[in-house]
């Protein structure tokens, strides 16, 4: 509806504009909100008062202008009204509110095949995840799930950083872990920034139980090969790599493509894209033989080192080199979801791939604020390094995989999140998910008892809208209309968090309804013509919180443990 009401009002605007009313190139924005006082109608727009300022005239001239240009279809609006100091209030016949309950489920193709890739969590694979990376993946995979189904070809990527200190550190710490369990160490030469987790001793076991393993930690690590690619590192890369994409299907989360990070540099594509940029002037050799990307005149003011003077690449180069790999696969849309701590890399990111001949704007990121972890009002640690931390595997297998997604789409990424263990695993309607699945298990089991009294749940007509009176049956009607420009616009603006605001408020208003009425207002009663629209009306309430929750991942349960009080109204 909200999409409707702005169509109105854009094409309202074009006719001001072809009678020379509004000047032809003036282009301002759209906007529909939702009042927050319900007298002043479903939907508003502040068009006036951007319009006046623009051409610096009085608002209510405007707002009479537009309102005289409105030409909305047959019996869509009740009431179009101006209100200081410039807006306009639109209340919807209810009659069109109900011609939506017929395709509430149907959302439109509002990406129009745009091709978009998605990179998210990418966490180097040193180590299993912590609950901070399942917050980006659950939002990457919310995410594509959402696109998708609002019409954008979506495909979903995982970078294995498999290059660098990190990985050369963790084979190190891999390496002296196995020295430990061979005897031939005491662990006092373990390294200062090593990976003290009990995973690495684990895969260390695992490790010098092989010929092989055991030959490398019986040898002192310089002399088994590069710091970054030799035999403890490939194995610590296997099997933590393993445990990583272990933990992300037992999270629901999936990815189109593993791209490994390794093969930019045995490819000789890292090599060619560095090269690129000297020739082009982009980049130059300083006096010490390293190779700099320049930064002059863009957001961050220092050149970037890309290859050392060693000749060594930095994760840079590598991010340059991938960028411009995914750039040139066709996608007109790259969306990163980084850490918060990557905020100053955008600007690096943004200048590489301009240098490199592409549009700039194509690369849109999602910072990811942090995560706390509580059990019993007390913050858990999580620090990969140290070895204190809770895995976010763990975390799935106390409070389980619907409990994680739902929670983590509770607030905005850019938001800092406090994890509450307790909350997540309670069965109450304190417990957010437990709230929103509770409402479809109650729908399901009002239809469970009609289906046993051999009624069946009719389609769409249109004298339901004649009995459907209550109030809160009207705002369930409301809520329904919502549900395709909810989507669409998390789709557009890259927020699935807008649909778990929904489906809140959605069950909300069911639960209220249900409950007042369950005495006086039954949805199956000897009335059979309320009977049939109620159970049109509460059956389409299932729909769609079947369909949202679908969107965020998260299960939608037919039954689920019901008090007394409860029982089927």
């Amino acid at each position: 509806m909200e999409a409707i009401v702005e169509r109105v009002l854009t094409q309202a605007m074009e006719r001001l504009q072809a009678a020379g009313k509004v000047p032809a190139e003036l282009r301002l924005p759209v906007v529909i909100e939702r009042p927050k006082r319900e007298e002043f109608g479903d939907f508003g727009c502040a068009l006036p008062l951007a319009l006046a300022k623009a051409t610096r005239r009085n608002p209510v001239e405007c707002g009479k202008e537009l309102m005289a240009a409105i030409q909305a279809p047959e019996g869509l609006f009740e009431a179009v009204t101006f209100a200081p100091p410039g807006y306009l209030n639109f209340k919807v016949a209810p009659a069109a509110w109900f011609q939506r309950m017929k395709d509430v489920t149907t959302i439109p193709a509002d990406g129009a095949g745009e091709r978009v890739l998605l990179e998210f969590v990418s966490a180097n694979p040193t180590g299993p995840l912590h609950v901070g990376h399942g917050r980006g993946a659950v939002l990457g995979d919310a995410l594509a799930r959402v696109m998708r189904a609002a019409g954008y070809a979506v495909e979903t990527e995982y970078y294995v950083n498999d290059v660098g200190n990190q990985m050369a550190m963790m084979g190190l710490s891999l390496h002296c872990r196995g020295r430990e369990v061979l005897g031939l160490s005491d662990g006092s030469d373990f390294p200062e920034k090593g990976y003290r987790g009990q995973y690495v001793r684990d895969v260390a076991a695992e490790f010098v139980a092989t010929p092989a393993g055991k030959a490398a930690c019986e040898q002192p690590y310089e002399s088994i090969g590069a710091r970054d690619d030799n035999a403890c590192t490939h194995f610590a890369e296997e099997r933590l790599l393993g445990v990583i994409q272990a933990t992300l299907k037992a999270g629901g989360i999936h990815f189109d493509r593993w791209y490994v990070e390794r093969t930019l540099h045995a490819s000789g594509a890292l090599a060619a894209t560095v090269q690129r940029l000297l020739d082009q002037g982009h980049a130059y050799r300083d006096e010490a033989g390293a190779i700099l990307f320049r930064m002059e005149g863009k957001a961050d003011e220092d050149d970037r080192v890309m290859v050392r003077a060693s000749g060594v690449p930095t994760y840079f180069a590598a991010d340059i080199a991938y960028h411009d790999d995914k750039a040139r696969r066709g996608f007109t849309r790259l969306i990163n979801i980084w850490g918060a701590d990557h905020h100053g890399y955008i600007p690096r990111m943004k200048a590489s791939l301009e240098a490199l001949g592409h549009d700039p704007a194509c690369l849109q990121v999602l910072l990811v604020q942090m995560v706390t972890l509580t059990r019993g009002g007390e913050a858990v640690p999580m620090g990969k390094r140290s070895g204190e931390f809770v895995t976010l595997q763990e975390v799935l297998e106390e409070v389980g995989q619907d409990a994680v997604r739902f929670l983590f789409l509770l607030r905005r990424a850019d938001a800092q999140f406090e994890f509450d263990l307790d909350l997540a695993k309670s069965q109450s309607m304190d417990n957010p998910v437990y709230y929103v699945q509770y409402g479809h298990a109650r729908v399901a089991s009002i239809l469970r008892k009609a289906a046993g009294l051999g009624i069946a749940v009719p389609g769409w007509t249109d004298g339901m809208q004649d009995v459907l009176t209550l109030p809160e049956e009207m705002s369930l009607v409301k809520d329904l209309a919502r549900f395709a420009g909810v989507v669409t616009s998390a789709a557009r603006r890259c927020e699935p968090h807008h649909v778990a605001f929904y489906l809140m408020d959605l069950v909300k208003d069911f639960h209220g309804y249900y409950t007042r009425n369950k005495h006086t207002e039954k949805v199956i009663s000897d009335d059979t013509v309320k009977t049939a629209a109620r159970l049109f009306l509460v059956s389409r309430v299932q729909s769609v919180l079947a369909e949202g929750l679908a969107l965020l991942g998260v299960s939608a349960p037919e039954e689920m443990r019901l008090t007394a009080d409860d029982e089927p109204a």
